[in-house]
């Protein structure tokens, strides 16, 4: 069988007349009627997680409330002018907030513009896969725009090792965002470092006071954590959680969750280390409403336990500057991806498939975004904030937003300032 009996065979067997008329139908009237729609793939925000219970509960309870409380320090500003900086309260001044976004963006050589002229059909020839790349680990902030002191690069692809983790970022901090924010605001701002949920981001340090990290008895493999401490008839009591190097059985060992939990008065004979799988489809999870099920349960609400914070916040608190981590899946309040956005475009529209050519241009493209268009941004990130705190979830929310982002005209070229 030829190609011209092909075509014909598969025209007049294969896709009768009746069968056209049917699709033509589904596409054109069922399916549009149903809400789908013709167009082309894009990314978008993500609704998927945005209503998990302990998504919701994060964004709504704490997130939110804290956001509202530092926006009385915050610097703030209205696009094109700086409002005027005035003492906050009668009695004394205090430290000015600047709120910096972070995030981490990759870029890869290949990776051109979609779209593009090409002369009788002839496709132009382009290299397989996306090629080197270049993960980069930024922050950006209302008052100076990208931070480029405090930027932070690091090529990945064929030849090289080595991934962007959590200990890189607490580096990163350390050795570069600390000096550059300080050198570009000066004494008396305090960054407010807005930072993703993700697992890099939420890792603890060694010494941290984590149950996962502990047995049930003493020595062992188990992590050496730092001094703990409990109330005793008012009075606050440090905790070692190593023996003595005098102790006679277990010299400068590990106690085990059994031992400090005798020593605060918790411990119960017949105590689990944790609520194993059961039948009735618990999962080995405790129940929320019981808070002496298993030795895990009770250190866990201890007020010590409750108040261990991750390395980041760790490490950015002890520099005496503050941080809050984004709810899961709310890209969207972080406004530095629409500046991820901007770079890549210039990117693409300037490179040429060669790795060379996207470490030139990488910085120039950091560069490009303007400080007006960050403060849009910002803006944009507190419509969303006001429309989860009114109780709209994500899809209405997004509706709300469009009201603010949407140009509207009173009369031609006349715009409608809302």
């Amino acid at each position: 069988m030829d190609p011209a009996k092909l075509a014909k065979f598969t025209k007049d067997k294969l896709i009768p007349e009746e069968a056209s008329q049917y699709l033509c139908q589904i596409v054109e009237h069922e399916m549009p009627n149903e809400g789908f729609k013709y167009t082309a793939h894009k990314k978008a925000l993500y609704y998927d997680g945005h209503e998990c219970p302990d998504v919701t509960l994060y964004r709504q309870e704490t997130f939110i409330p804290s956001m509202k409380a530092y926006d009385r320090r915050l610097v703030k500003y209205v696009v094109g002018q700086v409002e005027n900086e005035e003492p906050l309260t009668c009695f004394k001044v205090e430290t000015k907030l600047v709120l910096c976004a972070h995030d981490e963006m990759t870029a890869q050589a290949n990776d051109g513009q979609k779209m593009s002229w090409i002369w009788k059909g002839e496709q132009p020839l382009k290299k397989k896969g996306l090629g080197h790349g270049l993960h980069q680990s930024d922050f950006i902030c209302s008052t100076v725009g990208w931070l480029k002191d405090a930027s932070q690069t690091l090529e990945y692809g064929k030849n090289y090792e080595g991934y962007w983790n959590g200990e890189l970022f607490v580096k990163q901090l350390k050795e570069r965002f600390f000096s550059a924010f300080e050198a570009a605001h000066g004494p008396g701002y305090q960054a407010l470092v807005l930072i993703d949920n993700s697992q890099g981001h939420s890792a603890y340090a060694e010494d941290a006071l984590l149950t996962s990290r502990m047995n049930m008895h003493p020595g062992g493999k188990q992590a050496n954590l730092r001094d703990g401490w409990f109330m005793n008839n008012g009075q606050k009591l440090i905790q070692k959680m190593n023996f003595p190097e005098n102790h006679p059985q277990y010299p400068s060992q590990t106690k085990g969750m059994q031992q400090v939990l005798m020593e605060r008065g918790l411990y119960h004979p017949g105590l689990k280390i944790q609520c194993k799988k059961e039948k009735d489809g618990s999962d080995g999870k405790c129940d929320p409403m019981s808070t002496d099920c298993c030795a895990k349960r009770i250190l866990n609400l201890q007020p010590d336990f409750q108040e261990q914070k991750s390395l980041v916040q760790e490490v950015i608190e002890e520099a005496g500057h503050l941080c809050i981590f984004l709810p899961k899946f709310h890209c969207e309040l972080n406004f530095i991806e629409f500046f991820w956005g901007a770079v890549k475009r210039h990117l693409r529209a300037n490179g040429d498939g060669s790795f060379a050519t996207l470490q030139e241009n990488m910085g120039k493209a950091l560069a490009s975004v303007s400080i007006t268009t960050i403060w849009r941004w910002e803006h944009r990130m507190k419509h969303w904030l006001n429309a989860y705190d009114m109780g709209m979830d994500a899809k209405e929310a997004e509706k709300e937003v469009r009201k603010f982002s949407t140009r509207s005209y009173k009369s031609h070229r006349r715009i409608h300032v809302q």
